[in-house]
């Protein structure tokens, strides 16, 4: 009776740790930045078909295995990504995390990185 009683009480408290910890709970704490520059029009200057705009994003605590784009441009290009979170993050070469290309950790920069999509593991 006793080691029965004793398993029911610790497979509740492995189903009830794991359900705690399950992915959608977590959020990568931090912020994740992506500084990139994109193509503006000219707007009417001679000679001048387009003008280098410089843009910042950020995505403030972001949700694990959830898929980040990081543009929505074709005449973009990302100068820096920074993981500002807690948490290591898997960058991906298009834009839907597909593709995948290597990882970056927590509290690193990469510059002009060949990236458009990120996601956070679950």
């Amino acid at each position: 009776m006793r080691i029965r009683r004793a398993l029911g009480t610790a497979v509740s408290v492995l189903l009830l740790s794991s359900f705690a910890s399950t992915p959608a709970a977590h959020a990568a704490n931090g912020t994740l930045s992506v500084d990139y520059s994109r193509c503006k029009a000219g707007t009417g200057i001679p000679g001048v078909a387009c003008l280098p705009e410089k843009v910042s994003r950020s995505e403030k605590d972001p949700q694990d295995g959830k898929c980040f784009s990081l543009l929505t441009e074709n005449r973009a290009k990302i100068r820096k990504l920074t993981n500002g979170t807690n948490r290591t993050v898997v960058y991906y070469t298009d834009r839907h995390c597909t593709r995948g290309a290597r990882t970056l950790g927590p509290g690193r920069s990469l510059t002009e990185p060949a990236v458009r999509s990120v996601r956070y593991p679950i």
